[in-house]
């Protein structure tokens, strides 16, 4: 039977034209398939054994294509039950020992962080202030607006936030950084990078923090 779009229907073995046929059919599918398709390894290239210098070269490459948020990542974070949630925030700033992110100090994610994969350490404010002052408008008034995760009605949420930019445009608000916005500096002890492109095998490069702080890498299956 045959199945629309690739998709195996329910109750037909998948073949993918191997399984299942004759060996000497699978031999002369596999040949051709050779014959009209590529498969190569790809590799990743590392200049030293440190994985700041690696994440910098791919975050430059980043931030100079097309791409809408280079600075966007998926953090994910568990309760002392072991339940994981997860959700994308930005990287706020790249220094050479960790990556640097904020948020709501009453969300969830703040009150999960736990060490997984690295140690995190929530910054004083004299450490992130700059951050937020370079916030766009939006931002300011969404920290002073929003709640976090917390229910809302949407038409009393814009009275509240139309007012808060009409105070602004006025002069008589300011919008000073609020006690419950806070940063956050995550020190890996992992780092995993991959990369893979066309019809090239995935490369993966897995780093680990010895005890003494010094970084060693292992190259692992994709």
């Amino acid at each position: 039977m045959p199945e629309p779009n690739g998709i195996a229907q329910a109750g037909v073995p998948h073949t993918n034209g191997v399984n299942g046929t004759k060996p000497e059919d699978r031999v002369a599918v596999l040949k051709a398939a050779a014959a009209r398709e590529e498969s190569g390894l790809s590799k990743i290239e590392l200049i030293d054994d440190n994985p700041f210098t690696l994440f910098r070269e791919w975050h430059t490459a980043a931030l100079q294509s097309n791409l809408v948020l280079p600075n966007a990542l998926c953090l994910s974070t568990a309760t002392k039950e072991g339940r994981v949630s997860s959700r994308h925030v930005i990287l706020r700033r790249l220094e050479d020992d960790g990556f640097i992110i904020m948020t709501d100090r009453r969300s969830k994610k703040s009150a999960e962080l736990v060490r997984i994969e690295g140690d995190v350490v929530e910054l004083t404010e004299d450490q992130y202030l700059d951050l937020y002052e370079r916030e766009p408008l939006f931002c300011k008034v969404r920290s002073h607006l929003c709640h976090q995760g917390v229910e809302v009605d949407w038409d009393d949420l814009k009275k509240k936030h139309d007012e808060i930019v009409r105070k602004v445009a006025e002069g008589t608000q300011t919008l000073p950084c609020p006690e419950h916005f806070v940063a956050y500096k995550l020190y890996p002890t992992m780092i995993e990078f991959y990369y893979a492109h066309d019809s090239n095998i995935g490369d993966r490069i897995m780093f680990l923090k010895k005890a003494g702080g010094a970084w060693e890498h292992t190259r692992i299956a994709a």
